[in-house]
C-alpha cells in the first residue's frame, strides 16, 4: 500500500512538472514574440531618430546657407547706402555751390561757367573731411 502512495505522489509530481513545463514554453513562445516585437519597435524608434537627426542637420546648413545670403545683402545694402550718401553730400554740395554764386554775383549770367563751378567745388571739398567723402 505505501509503494502505491509513493507511486501516487510521484505520479503527481511529474504530472504537476509536466504542466509547469508545458506552461513555460507557452511563456517562452510569448516572450520570444514579444521580443521581437520589441525588436521592430526598438529599430522603428531608431529609423525615427536618425530622421530627426538628418533633419536637425539639413536645417543647420539650410539656416546657415540663409544666414550667409542676408549677410551678403546686408553688406550689399550698406555700399548702397554708402554710396547714396555721397551721392547726396554732392548734390547738396552742387546745390549750395549754385546758390552761393548766385547770391554773390546777382547780376552775372544765369548759369554759371564751367570754371566756376570748378573752382567752387573744389573748395568745398578741400575744406571736407575726408571721412565725409
Amino acid at each position: 500500500m505505501t509503494s502505491y502512495l509513493i507511486d501516487f505522489v510521484l505520479i503527481s509530481a511529474l504530472v504537476f512538472t509536466s504542466w509547469r513545463v508545458g506552461m513555460m514554453v507557452r511563456e517562452l513562445r510569448k516572450l520570444r514574440s514579444e521580443e521581437s516585437s520589441f525588436h521592430r519597435s526598438l529599430q522603428d524608434a531608431d529609423a525615427a531618430i536618425n530622421r530627426a537627426a538628418h533633419a536637425v542637420v539639413m536645417l543647420r546648413s539650410e539656416g546657415v546657407a540663409t544666414l550667409n545670403a542676408l549677410q551678403a545683402a546686408i553688406d550689399d545694402a550698406r555700399e548702397l547706402s554708402g554710396m547714396l550718401d555721397d551721392s547726396v553730400r554732392v548734390a547738396e554740395t552742387r546745390l549750395s555751390v549754385a546758390n552761393d554764386g548766385r547770391r554773390d554775383a546777382p547780376l552775372a549770367a544765369a548759369a554759371p561757367t564751367q570754371e566756376n563751378w570748378l573752382t567752387l567745388i573744389e573748395s568745398r571739398l578741400a575744406s571736407a573731411s575726408p571721412a565725409n567723402r
